[in-house]
């Protein structure tokens, strides 16, 4: 049954005070401390209009990209009602107006990542009308034998950071090729709107990310996962090696193999399925909470550091999967927690120190931090 926004508003405080006073125990003081002073700084960046904008980015600057990102990193939280109020509004104005337009990711920067967000945000509201919007829009943007992408090609199917529709050409520029980021986002969001089978085309792309099941032994198998296929320079942690059949492979990273499980489980793997098993024995060995795990290229350095927050968000999402089930993610969720609240900053707010990512950009940081909190 959908959510009306006065059941959503509801939520947002009844299930923070449940949060705060539930079975589970207390949550401890201090993270309560740094969800109020997040919230505080978020608060003070709002618009009167609703919407979040950025004095960083310029093309943050319209709102379009950092506004449904902090409406979906708030919700849940005491005390967020007026501007998760105000920011739903602002966000509804931008749907009715995208929703009329043939092209509407033609006034997007970045059409996917809003997209993505603003679905689940209106999802969780119980706006089904412009979730759905928002999850049409994502189906336009994903790889398709509609566009020319070979049938059979493990890269049919899935989502890039293409700002429009993605024809296939050769070679295949890096914005349309698929990659493990953009493509759980796009799974997660078609989840949270539409049938339960909406992601599962984009299952082959996927497992091609993920260390296992090589024809070149185990070597390489370690079940993790990185970017995109064949990309040097994406795969942010770098090559691997080389096997006896002159094939390259990729280091597995944290950030990537979080988006590979998430993914996985969206296109409809059970928790006890060989690919996810190894995904999250991946996880439990190389989890070093805030900073993305996995065996790092020399001079990796930056682009590791640039992926704090983002990766915080996925392994918190992974963690509070698992934890049913498994007792060291439990342990490892307060532990991200205590990570988190130490490295936030006196004004309320966390920023990367590395710019690959945007992550110097507070608004998205924050977003993402409050998030995993």
């Amino acid at each position: 049954m959908a959510q009306t926004r006065r059941d959503f508003l509801r939520c947002a405080a009844g299930l923070g005070g449940l949060l705060l006073t539930g079975a589970a125990g207390p949550v401890a003081p201090r993270r309560a401390a740094a969800w109020r002073s997040a919230l505080d700084f978020l608060a003070g960046r709002q618009a009167p209009d609703g919407a979040w904008r950025s004095d960083r980015y310029a093309a943050f600057r319209d709102g379009d990209a950092l506004t449904p990102v902090v409406l979906w990193g708030v919700r849940d939280k005491p005390g967020a009602e007026a501007m998760i109020e105000s920011g739903l509004r602002w966000l509804e104005r931008l749907t009715d107006a995208q929703s009329q337009r043939e092209e509407p990711w033609m006034e997007l920067r970045y059409p996917l990542f809003t997209a993505s967000y603003a679905a689940q945000v209106m999802a969780r509201s119980g706006d089904g009308r412009r979730a759905r919007m928002w999850a049409g829009l994502i189906e336009r943007l994903r790889t398709s034998e509609k566009l020319g992408w070979p049938s059979g090609d493990p890269a049919c199917g899935a989502w890039g950071d293409a700002p429009s529709p993605p024809r296939f050409t050769q070679p295949v520029p890096d914005m349309l090729a698929p990659n493990i980021s953009a493509t759980a986002l796009a799974t997660l969001a078609l989840c949270a709107t539409g049938p339960v089978n909406a992601a599962r085309s984009a299952r082959s792309f996927v497992e091609r990310c993920q260390n296992f099941g090589s024809t070149s032994g185990d070597e390489f198998d370690d079940g993790g996962f990185f970017f995109a296929i064949d990309d040097p320079v994406r795969n942010k942690a770098g090559v691997g090696g080389v096997d006896a059949s002159g094939q390259r492979h990729f280091h597995s990273y944290g950030s990537a193999t979080c988006d590979g499980l998430l993914a996985l489980h969206a296109c409809g793997l059970a928790a006890n399925h060989p690919r996810m098993t190894a995904a999250r024995e991946w996880l439990r060995r190389n989890g070093d909470l805030l900073i993305p795990g996995g065996e790092w290229s020399p001079g990796r350095g930056a682009a590791r550091e640039s992926l704090v927050y983002y990766h915080a968000q996925a392994l918190a999402a992974v963690l509070e999967m698992l934890a049913p089930s498994a007792p060291w993610a439990a342990d490892r969720r307060l532990s991200l927690a205590a990570d988190l609240v130490a490295r936030q900053l006196p004004n309320g707010s966390w920023q990367g120190e590395a710019p690959n990512s945007c992550e110097d950009e507070p608004l998205l940081a924050t977003a993402f931090a409050l998030r995993a909190l």
